[in-house]
């Protein structure tokens, strides 16, 4: 019987191959600039998730529709590994999720293309004519991913020492080291802590469950 019951990952950067649904649409919108003085502000803790949120919301164009923001996001790419390892964790009767501060119309996509479980990420709110509303569905705040991931692993009823998580960037480190393992694609960053596992490829975190 396997030590590991769930395995969980980002989404942006880790399952996906570019940055971020956020990302995606400041390149789309022209607004990448005004993004990153926020993603700043942000990090040094001077704004929180939610203002975060609202400012990136902001800046975009008016009137943008549900429609035009989904078009955006379906321009994802899946990490070539990523379909085979969901198909092995599921052969093996591991559970997967998704918690990402991604976009929920994007988290819902991925999830049903890879077959993923369960997922949680934050909304975009949309009027009854599809039009972009200026305050956005905070769930997940980046630095606080384990709180987000706590509450997932409440509903579906697993003791996080029971899971893996996977992320990519220094804003997972909460989530990965919440879980009863932590693994970092060392793509893009490399953290100096024993309990965190750094793997060039997705798939090498079937090496560690049975």
């Amino acid at each position: 019987m396997t030590r590991f019951r769930l395995a969980a990952f980002d989404l942006d950067g880790t399952v996906l191959e570019y940055n971020g649904s956020w990302v995606a649409l400041h390149r789309a919108f022209g607004t990448e600039h005004l993004g990153e003085a926020s993603l700043k502000l942000y990090t040094e803790g001077k704004i929180g998730y939610k203002e975060f949120m609202r400012r990136d919301i902001a800046c975009w164009p008016k009137g943008i529709t549900r429609g035009q923001v989904a078009e955006i996001l379906s321009g994802y790419r899946v990490r070539k590994e990523a379909p085979r390892l969901f198909e092995e964790l599921r052969a093996r009767g591991v559970r997967t999720a998704l918690v990402t501060s991604g976009i929920d119309i994007l988290a819902k996509e991925v999830a049903e293309e890879l077959g993923i479980d369960h997922w949680v990420a934050n909304g975009l709110r949309f009027d009854r004519a599809g039009k972009l509303l200026p305050m956005g569905v905070g769930r997940v705040d980046p630095i606080k991913k384990d709180l987000a991931y706590a509450k997932l692993l409440k509903a579906a009823g697993v003791p996080a020492k029971q899971t893996i998580a996977v992320g990519d960037t220094i804003y997972d480190l909460a989530f990965l080291k919440s879980a009863g393992l932590g693994f970092m694609l060392a793509h893009t960053t490399r953290v100096p802590d024993p309990g965190i596992i750094h793997i060039d490829s997705l798939s090498e975190i079937l090496e560690y469950i049975g």
